[in-house]
Parts: C-alpha cells; sequence; structure tokens
C-alpha cells in the first residue's frame, strides 16, 4: 500500500510539471493589445485627467513583449542540430523520388525559411515548389544546349555557304548600313534617362518602411512590386525621380530586392534608396500620402507636389496603418478617385498593386487625364455590362419571365425573345366585325368564301 502511494505521488508530479510550465508558458505572452495598468496611468495627464490619443495601429508586436528568457531562445548549436536533421529529411527524400529538390539547390535564404515552418506539411508544400523551379531550371538549361548545337550547325552551314559563293551578302551580321543595337546599349540610355529625372522630372516616393506589418510572403510579393515599379518607370519615356525611404536594408523585403537588382546600391546605378524618412528629405509642405483610406480624392496632378505610395501588401493586415502614418506625421492625404470613375464589379478588391499605381501616376503627370491613367486597372476588377446583359438574359430565358420594365435595355429586348414587346391578343382588322347572329354557326365561313 505505502509502494503504491509513493508510485502515485511521483506520477502526479511528473504530470504537474508540463503542466506548470504550460501555465507559465502562457502567462508569459502577453497579449499585445490589452494595456497594463502602468499604460494607461502614462495615458492620462496628472494635471488635467485628459487621455491622450493613442495610435491603435502603433502597438507594441507580440516579439517585443515575448520574456527575454534563455530557454525560449533557440541556441546556435541548436538550430545547427535541427539543420541537419532536416537536410537528412530532404536527402532522403530526394532519393527517394519524391517532389523534393537536391541538396546542392538549396541556398541559405532556402533553409533560413525552411526553418521558420511550423509543421511537415508546410515544409513539403515548400519543397514542391522549389523542385517546380529547380525542374524549369534544368528544363531551360537544356533548350539552350539544343539552340546552341543548333547555332554551330546552322553557322557551319553559312560558312560553307560563303567559302563556295565569292559574292558579298547583304543582312544583318553581314555587310549592312545598320549597326547592331546591343542589349548593353540599351540598358545604358535607359539609365541615363532616369540621370535626366534626376535632375528636372518631379519626385515620387516609395515609403518601405512596413516590412514589419507583412509575412514572408507579403514581403516577397512586396519586393518583386518594388523591382516592377523601378522597371516600369525606367521604360517610360517620360520617369519620375523615384525615391525608396525608409528602407531596413537587414528586412526581408530589401534582400528579395537585392536579388532582383543586385546592383541597387551602387553609387553609379541611378536608384535613390535611403534608410531616411522622407520627411527628412523633402519639404513637408509639398508631401501629399496616397491612402485608399481617406476621404478625399486626387482630383488634380500637381507637379510641384512630392506623392508619396506606401510600398504595402496587405493580403491579410487591412488595417489603414497609411492613414495613421499620415495622420502622425501631418501630412497631407489624397486617394484615387477610383469610385468617381470606374463602376467595379461585384466581389472584386479596389485594391492596386504597386507597378500599377506607379503606372497610372506616370500617365496622369504625361496627360492629366484620369481615364486614360485608370486604364492601367486590371479589366477582371471593373464590371462589363455586356456579361452583365448576357447573364440576365440567359437566366430570364431559363425563367420564361419578362424584366424590361425594370432593366431598360433596349438593344437587348429587340435581339432576345424574352425581353420582345408582347404580341396583342386580339388585332383589329377591316371584314373581320363580330356578328352575334353568325357567330359559331359556320355561316360567316361559306358567306366569306363565297
Amino acid at each position: 500500500m505505502l509502494r503504491n502511494l509513493v508510485r502515485w505521488q511521483a506520477r502526479k508530479t511528473l504530470l504537474n510539471k508540463p503542466v506548470i510550465f504550460q501555465v507559465d508558458a502562457v502567462r508569459s505572452f502577453s497579449n499585445p493589445f490589452k494595456q497594463s495598468r502602468s499604460e494607461k496611468a502614462d495615458l492620462e495627464e496628472p494635471a488635467t485627467g485628459i487621455k491622450k490619443h493613442v495610435n491603435p495601429f502603433a502597438q507594441r508586436t507580440i516579439t517585443q513583449d515575448l520574456p527575454q528568457n534563455a530557454d525560449l531562445v533557440e541556441t546556435k548549436e541548436e538550430r545547427e542540430k535541427r539543420l541537419k536533421v532536416l537536410q537528412l529529411e530532404v536527402d532522403i527524400a530526394h532519393q527517394e523520388g519524391r517532389r523534393v529538390p537536391a541538396l546542392e539547390f538549396f541556398q541559405e535564404h532556402h533553409w533560413a525559411h525552411v526553418l521558420t515552418l511550423p509543421t511537415k506539411s508546410a515544409r513539403s508544400k515548400y519543397y514542391a515548389f522549389l523542385w517546380q523551379i529547380e525542374m524549369k531550371k534544368e528544363s531551360n538549361q537544356r533548350k539552350k544546349e539544343e539552340r546552341a548545337v543548333e547555332t554551330e550547325r546552322r553557322v557551319a552551314e553559312i560558312r560553307k555557304e560563303r567559302a563556295e559563293n565569292d559574292h558579298i551578302i547583304y543582312g544583318l551580321a553581314y555587310t549592312s548600313m545598320f549597326l547592331r543595337i546591343y542589349d548593353t546599349t540599351i540598358n545604358h540610355w535607359q539609365n541615363n534617362r532616369l540621370t535626366r529625372a534626376m535632375q528636372f522630372a518631379p519626385k515620387l516616393v516609395l515609403d518601405c518602411s512596413y516590412d514589419q506589418h507583412m509575412n514572408n510572403r507579403e514581403s516577397s510579393y512586396a519586393a518583386k512590386q518594388l523591382m516592377l515599379c523601378f522597371a516600369e518607370n525606367r521604360m517610360n519615356d517620360e520617369p519620375f525621380d523615384l525615391h525608396y525611404c525608409n528602407t531596413n536594408f537587414d528586412g526581408h523585403c530589401m534582400q528579395i530586392l537585392k536579388r532582383y537588382i543586385p546592383t541597387m546600391l551602387n553609387p553609379e546605378f541611378p536608384m535613390n534608396v535611403h534608410s531616411k524618412c522622407f520627411t527628412e528629405l523633402f519639404p513637408k509642405k509639398q508631401l501629399v500620402y496616397l491612402t485608399p483610406h481617406c476621404r478625399e480624392d486626387l482630383v488634380t496632378y500637381d507637379p510641384d507636389d512630392i506623392y508619396i505610395v506606401g510600398a504595402m501588401v496587405d493580403t491579410v493586415n487591412n488595417e489603414p496603418l497609411s492613414l495613421a502614418k499620415a495622420k502622425r506625421l501631418g501630412l497631407r492625404m489624397a486617394r484615387l478617385p477610383l469610385d468617381r470613375y470606374l463602376q467595379w464589379g461585384a466581389g472584386s478588391g479596389k485594391s492596386l498593386t504597386l507597378n500599377q499605381m506607379i503606372s497610372i501616376m506616370l500617365d496622369l503627370k504625361k496627360t492629366g487625364d484620369w481615364n486614360t491613367a485608370l486604364q492601367h486597372v486590371p479589366r477582371r476588377k471593373v464590371a462589363d455590362y455586356n456579361n452583365e446583359r448576357q447573364a440576365l438574359n440567359k437566366q430570364a430565358s431559363k425563367l420564361n419571365v419578362r424584366i424590361d420594365h425594370l432593366l431598360k435595355f433596349e438593344g437587348d429586348r429587340r435581339s432576345s425573345s424574352a425581353f420582345a414587346e408582347p404580341q396583342k391578343l386580339r388585332q383589329r382588322k377591316e371584314g373581320m366585325d363580330f356578328k352575334l347572329e353568325s357567330w359559331a354557326t359556320g355561316k360567316r365561313k361559306t358567306n366569306q368564301s363565297s
């Protein structure tokens, strides 16, 4: 009996230890949106008791509230040990023939992302994504080798033909009055156009301070859109003087942007990247923050103003962060007049990508016409009346009803039988007067035939 009691006490102690640890861990993760008593006391002034305005979107993040506990922080040795286990997992899966790339394909940023994935299913999806990229690269390499073999064969045939024929051959790559323009020449010409834009063109700012509010996927999308912004601006005939402000070079977004544009930080490259805020670089009275959350529309383009676009991809976080930042800095705000010039389709969001915003601003600066500038909005987001009419006609024909008194579609009423004009039940014709004595007797028919 005593032995069983001792075993029961030991088992109870072992079972209670993890529970106590979990409770302590749960208590250590405080709610970032719940204010403590000290924070509430700081909001109230001691003299008047009036609460200060606090931006609800500028609260501390969860990572800032984590306790500085050595047990919760992964050491370098533990990280290397877990990395070796993951590398062994990848090697075994690749040898088994699964959709996993080889170990030689993985780079440092790939392993850094794999270490952040919580489950095995998430890692499997990421491995499959990298495997598709590896297969595409191998396919492109094979096609490149095949083209090289075909080029060598064609060059050998041309050389043999030229050796047999002494006549002059005219055309490109032969005797011609035209010079070949290489890609490097076009590249230098476009960079020179950006250099002139730095001197004379209006300025446009991309605010890159939202990296902490995006996850890794959103940061990757934002980096790709920032690269497309630079490309769209450089290919335009009248580009902006584009400035990337509030950049964090150690952030995930900037690291990916460096892979897209490796020469972005070179002093001779025409790309303005600043770690400072735009309020420190330009006059505050000229700054206008473009945010979709304000109520004032941008009616006309002012070349003296410097417009700011928030570089954020908010697929998950729909908080008005740009509005809060513009109010905190005391800047003017405006939004694109999308509702004034466009009829949005059902179920389509009004969000635009960064490169679409740059294209809209470029055309607005050049033409001053919103109808021309807003042509860069994807057609899938705009309501198509022809498709809607066809859908309504199809539904009306199935129900065999007439709804032309509700929808004034004249063209559809003429073309569709469901919308056709109703025929009259009785029509008056000459010689068709009603006579009671001859009705239903057959006399009228004989009289008319005679």
